[in-house]
C-alpha cells in the first residue's frame, strides 16, 4: 500500500505545472493557489475506521497500511468524527492523562485498554479543509497548525482525502533546490541509548511531542526509534510476547534495541533538501539523521522541508 501510494505520488508530482521546473526553485511560488487544486495531491482512498474500532486494532491498521493517522468516520453516513494517530496510542505508554485509561479503568491491565474502543484516546476536534481549497491553503494549514496532515472533507463533511507533510515533500525529490541540509537541520537534539526502556522513551517522546527519537551509543548512531515502530510492535504482536500477567509495567521494560531500526538514513550537512527528499521517498522514513563519521550532527524531517517552502 505505501509502495502504491508512493508510486501514484511519483505520477502525479509531474502533472502539477508548478513542480516541473527541474532547475533550482522559489519554492513558494510554485505552490498551486489555484482553488481545488489541494486534490491533486491528496490522497483519496483514505482508510477510515468506525469509532467502535479496538486500540489494538487501530493498531494493527495502522501497521498493515503504513499510516499514521486514520481518520474516524460514522459507518453509516460516512460522515468525519474524529483522528486517531500514532501519538495517541504512544500517549496510553508514555504516562501523560490518557495512560490513566490503562491505570485507572482498567488498574493497569494493558491488554484490557488495548481493547478498548478509539473513542476513548481520539481527537475529535480534527483540522479539515474543503476540497475548494487549494495546494497553498493545504501548506499553510500544517504550518499553522503543526499537525502532520489535514483531513479534505466534502460538502457534507464526508472524507475526500488526507494532505500530509509527506505529500510536499515528494514534489521536492530529486530537484535541485540550492539549499542545504545545515540550513534546517535541528542540531540540538534528544537522544536515547539502545538500553532505554520503553516506558522511559516515550515518556520523552510524550513530554517533548517527538514522533523520533535517534539513539546512540558513545556518541555514534545505531539506530531511530520512531512511533511508527512501536505501533508495529503493537500491531504485529510483538508486544504480547513480552507479558504474562497483561501488565503494562510489562511492556514498558522492553528495551529501545528490541523496537529501534538499525537501518538510519543519513546524509550529510551539505546535502540538498531534493536529495534528502527522495531519501524519504523512497525509504518511507519522516526523519533522515546527519552524520559525520557516524557521528550525530543533527536530524533533518519532513516538516523542516515544508518550512523550506515558505522561507
Amino acid at each position: 500500500m505505501q509502495e502504491e501510494h508512493v508510486d501514484m505520488k511519483r505520477k502525479e508530482k509531474y502533472t502539477i505545472s508548478q513542480a516541473r521546473d527541474r532547475g533550482s526553485l522559489d519554492f513558494r511560488s510554485h505552490i498551486s493557489k489555484k482553488s481545488g487544486s489541494i486534490m491533486s495531491i491528496a490522497t483519496k482512498n483514505v482508510v477510515t475506521v468506525p469509532p467502535t474500532m479496538t486500540i489494538k486494532g487501530a493498531a494493527e491498521t495502522m501497521t498493515k497500511y503504513r499510516f499514521r493517522r486514520l481518520p474516524v468516520a460514522d459507518p453509516g453516513t460516512k460522515k468525519l468524527l474524529g483522528i486517531i494517530g500514532s501519538s495517541d496510542i504512544i500517549d496510553l505508554l508514555g504516562g501523560n492523562e490518557k495512560t490513566r485509561l490503562i491505570s485507572e479503568k482498567y488498574g493497569g491491565n494493558f491488554l484490557a485498554a488495548i481493547n478498548e474502543s478509539i473513542h476513548e484516546i481520539m481527537v475529535n476536534d480534527v483540522v479539515t479543509l474543503p476540497t475548494s481549497a487549494s495546494i497553498d491553503d493545504a501548506l499553510e494549514k500544517i504550518l499553522k497548525s503543526r499537525i502532520g496532515g489535514v483531513v479534505v472533507v466534502d460538502d457534507e463533511n464526508r472524507v475526500a482525502g488526507i494532505v500530509t507533510e509527506r505529500d510536499f515533500v515528494y514534489l521536492l525529490a530529486d530537484k535541485k533546490t540550492g539549499k542545504r541540509v545545515e540550513e534546517y537541520m535541528t542540531r540540538d537534539v534528544i537522544t536515547t541509548t539502545p538500553g532505554t526502556t520503553l516506558g522511559d522513551a516515550t515518556k520523552i517522546m510524550v513530554r517533548n511531542s517527538f514522533r523520533r527519537l535517534p539513539v546512540v551509543s558513545q556518541g555514534f548512531l545505531v539506530g531511530l526509534l520512531t512511533t511508527r515502530m512501536i505501533i508495529e510492535f503493537i500491531g504485529r504482536n510483538h508486544i504480547f510476547e513480552k507479558i504474562v500477567k497483561n501488565r503494562l509495567d510489562e511492556v514498558l521494560k522492553t528495551r529501545v534495541s528490541e523496537i529501534m531500526s538499525k537501518d538510519v538514513p543519513t546524509v550529510k550537512e551539505g546535502t540538498d533538501l531534493g536529495e534528502v527528499a527522495r531519501i524519504i521517498e523512497d525509504t518511507g522514513v519522516g526523519t533522515v539523521c546527519v552524520v559525520e563519521d557516524s557521528r550525530l550532527l543533527g536530524i533533518i524531517t519532513e516538516r523542516d522541508l515544508v518550512r523550506a517552502l515558505v522561507s
